[in-house]
C-alpha cells in the first residue's frame, strides 16, 4: 500500500495520519484492532486480518464486533453451543471495556495471545500475537521436566515460594503437586537453616551444584539429595529454578558395597588366621611333640628311679654294723632332710603329669585353632561335624565365659554332618557365645552365669541353639539387632557387626534360619537351623 503524501491529505491531518499508522502498523508481527464506544471498527491493521483469517469484505472500518463475533461463532471458534447465546455473551463482557488477556486456540492449532485496554475516549485497542510455537516449544520444555527422573521446582526470591514444580519432586516429599504450589522452599529441608547456607554460596558464586543435604517428607521421614539451584526470571519474577536428585538407594547402595566389603576384609582376615594358624600349628606341635615325649619319659623313668632309690634306702638302712657305715648313713639322711625327700618323691610325680596334662591342652588348642579357620574346599564348602565344631569353638573362646559362667552341653551324638563353609560358620558360633557371655556379665552378680548348647535334628535340617541366662534383650530395640553397627555395648566393647555377619553367614550363605526367643532379665536363646545338605 503506497503512502499518500502531505500535500494529498494537507486538509484532512487525522485522515493523513491514520494512513501513517495503517502503513507503520502494517510492518508489525502482531495484529492490532481499535474499536470506539459503539464496538465499531476504526482501525487495524493487516496482521489482524491474517491472525483471525477474516474474509477481506468483512473486515473493513465501521464493522461492529458483534458481526465478527458472529462470524466466528458460526464457523466454530467458539466450540459447540447456541451461536447466538455465544455472541451476546461475548458483546457483553466487550461492552464492560476492562483490560483483558488471555489465550485463544483456533481451530487450526494457532495459539493466540490477546490483550487489550481500554481508551480514555471510549472504545479499546487489541493487540493479537501467535504464540504457537512459544506455545509448543515449553509444552516441549515442560514434557522434558516432568519425564526427568529429577525433581525440578522454581520458587520466588521475594518470598521463597515455590511458583512451579514437576510431579517427580512431589513425589519425593509425598505431596500432591498442587498442594506444593505455594509452599515455602525452605520448609522442605530437614534443617531449615540449610537453605541459607546454601543461598548465601549463591550470592557468592552465582549458583551452586550438586550439594549434598537432607530433606523432609510429608510422613517425617528424611532423605539425601543431591541439588543444584541456578538464578532465572519465571513469570516476570526473580526466580531460583532447582534440580533435586534422590540419592537413598545410592546411599543404600553405597551401605551394602561397604557392608560387602567388609565382609570381605573379614573373609581374608579368617583366611590369613587359618594360613597362619596352619604354621604355628606346625612350628608348636613339632616341640609339642618331644616335650611330650620327654615328659611321658620322665614319667615313666621316675617311677624306675623311685624303685631303685627306695631299694638302695633300704639296703642303707641295714648297713650301720661298722663305724664307716653308720657315719656314710648319717650323711645320707642329713641329705635326705636337706632336699626334703619326701616331698620331692610326692610332688615330682604331680609336677610331671600336670605337664602332660598342660602339653596336651596346648595341642589341643592349637588343633581347635586351626580347625577353627579351615577355609573348606575348593568352594569354600566340606561336610563337618557340627558338634565337634561347637566345641573347637568353645576352646577358643573359652577366656571369654570361663570367669563368667558353666556351660551346659546337650549335643546329640547321631547327628548327621552338615555340609557347610566351615570357617565361616565357627565365626557365627563364635559371635553368639560372646554375646552370650557379655549378656551374662551385662546382667550383673547374682544368679551363676549359664550358656547352655544344644543340637538336634529336625526333618532335613540340624538345629543349633546357643542361650543364656543374662540380661536378655530389651522389647525397644529387637528390631534393630541384626542391622550393621548397631550395638548397646560400650565403645571398645563391640563394632555393632556381630550378629549382622551371623545372620548373614546363616541365611544368605548357607540357606538356613536364625531366631531368637528372649525375656529380660532372663535371658536369650539363638536358634540357626542349616540344611544338612548346603545350600549348593
Amino acid at each position: 500500500m503506497a503512502t499518500p503524501s502531505i500535500d494529498q491529505y494537507k486538509q484532512d491531518d487525522v485522515s493523513y495520519l491514520v494512513e501513517i499508522a495503517r502503513d507503520a502498523f502494517g510492518h508489525l508481527v502482531q495484529g492490532i484492532s481499535v474499536f470506539d464506544e459503539n464496538l465499531s471498527l476504526v482501525f487495524f491493521n493487516d496482521r489482524f486480518s491474517e491472525l483471525l483469517d477474516f474474509p477481506k469484505g468483512l473486515i473493513k472500518v465501521g464493522t461492529n464486533l458483534d458481526e465478527l463475533f458472529r462470524y466466528n461463532a458460526e464457523r466454530g471458534e467458539y466450540g459447540p453451543g447456541d451461536i447466538g447465546t455465544q455472541v451476546q455473551e461475548r458483546v457483553i463482557l466487550a461492552k464492560q471495556f476492562q483490560p483483558h488477556s488471555f489465550q485463544r486456540q483456533r481451530p487450526n492449532g494457532t495459539i493466540l495471545q490477546i490483550d487489550g485496554s481500554p481508551l480514555s475516549s471510549g472504545g479499546f485497542v487489541t493487540t493479537y500475537t501467535d504464540i504457537t510455537e512459544k506455545e509448543q516449544y515449553e509444552a516441549f520444555l515442560k514434557s522434558v521436566i516432568e519425564a526427568s527422573p529429577a525433581g525440578f521446582g522454581i520458587s520466588r526470591q521475594s518470598d521463597g515460594k515455590l511458583s512451579f514444580l514437576n510431579t517427580r519432586l512431589a513425589e519425593m516429599f509425598q505431596i500432591p503437586v498442587r498442594e506444593m504450589i505455594g509452599l515455602q522452599a525452605r520448609t522442605l529441608y530437614t534443617h531449615p537453616e540449610t537453605r541459607n547456607e546454601i543461598l548465601g554460596k549463591i550470592q557468592q558464586e552465582g549458583q551452586v551444584n550438586d550439594i549434598e543435604a537432607q530433606f523432609k517428607r510429608r510422613d517425617g521421614s528424611n532423605f539425601p539429595a543431591l541439588i543444584s539451584l541456578n538464578p532465572t526470571t519465571y513469570q516476570n519474577e526473580p526466580s531460583l529454578f532447582a534440580w533435586l536428585y534422590d540419592i537413598s538407594n545410592l546411599k543404600q547402595a553405597q551401605e551394602q558395597q561397604s557392608a560387602l566389603e567388609r565382609e570381605l576384609n573379614q573373609a581374608q582376615k579368617l583366611e590369613a588366621i587359618g594360613q597362619l594358624a596352619g604354621g604355628i600349628a606346625h612350628e608348636i606341635n613339632t616341640p609339642s611333640q618331644y616335650v611330650w615325649d620327654n615328659l611321658k619319659f620322665l614319667h615313666d623313668a621316675q617311677k624306675d628311679f623311685r624303685g631303685l632309690l627306695d631299694l638302695c634306702l633300704t639296703q642303707i638302712e641295714q648297713m650301720t654294723d661298722s663305724p664307716a657305715q653308720q657315719a656314710a648313713c648319717e650323711q645320707i639322711d642329713r641329705y635326705k632332710a636337706e632336699i626334703d625327700l619326701d616331698y620331692l618323691l610326692e610332688e615330682v610325680p604331680t609336677a610331671i603329669d600336670q605337664s602332660i596334662k598342660g602339653i596336651s591342652e596346648i595341642s589341643r588348642i592349637v588343633l581347635a585353632m586351626k580347625e577353627f579357620t579351615h577355609p573348606g574346599g575348593d568352594n569354600g564348602k566340606a561336610t563337618v561335624d557340627i558338634n565337634h565344631m561347637l566345641e573347637n569353638t568353645l576352646t577358643i573362646a573359652r577366656n571369654e565365659w570361663k570367669h563368667l559362667a558353666k556351660v551346659e552341653l546337650d549335643l546329640d551324638n547321631s547327628l548327621p554332618y552338615v555340609k557347610c563353609n566351615p570357617g565361616e560358620l565357627n565365626q557365627a558360633f563364635l559371635n553368639l557365645l560372646v554375646n552370650a557371655a557379655h549378656a551374662i556379665e551385662a546382667r550383673g552378680p547374682g544368679t551363676p552365669g549359664v550358656i547352655t548348647i544344644q543340637t538336634q535334628q529336625w526333618e532335613n535340617q540340624v538345629i543349633i541353639r546357643i542361650g543364656d541366662n543374662g540380661s536378655g534383650i530389651p522389647a525397644s530395640i529387637q528390631d534393630k539387632i541384626f542391622e550393621p553397627f548397631f550395638t548397646t555395648k560400650e565403645v571398645g566393647k563391640g563394632t555393632g557387626q556381630g550378629l549382622s555377619i551371623t545372620r548373614n553367614i546363616v541365611v544368605k550363605k548357607h540357606g538356613g534360619d536364625l531366631s531368637y526367643v528372649t525375656e529380660a532379665g532372663q535371658g536369650t536363646t539363638f536358634r540357626i537351623a542349616l540344611p544338612i545338605l548346603g545350600n549348593d
